[in-house]
């Protein structure tokens, strides 16, 4: 009887660890990647976002007019088209070319 219940609570141990190992590694995955942020005529879209620590934002310029990124951290420099990337930090990300236009991340 005691082989018996040493061996189910090894394999209790086991297969707890085994469940335990799977949700750390993919609390993980959740960490990594990047979010897009359009740059558009007057306005980012999204303009309020909510991020996993680790992640990059992507700013692409998608409308006609000439903007720049300033954020904490962080300068982008003036452009129409194209994108470039910063690694997201709370706080509000501005054009400063245009007033009220603003981007408000959250780093979590």
């Amino acid at each position: 009887m005691t082989r018996k219940f040493t061996l189910i609570a090894a394999v209790l141990t086991l297969a707890l660890s085994a469940a335990a190992g799977s949700a750390i590694a993919n609390d993980g995955a959740k960490t990594a990647g990047s979010k897009r942020i359009s740059v558009k005529d007057n306005y980012f879209s999204p303009k309020s976002i909510t991020v996993p620590a680790g992640t990059t934002l992507r700013f692409v310029w998608a409308g006609r007019l000439p903007h720049n990124v300033q954020g904490p951290g962080s300068y982008l420099k003036i452009r129409v088209k194209g994108s470039a990337s910063v690694k997201a930090r709370s706080g509000r990300y501005v054009c400063t070319l245009h007033s009220g236009m603003n981007l408000r991340v959250k780093v979590r």
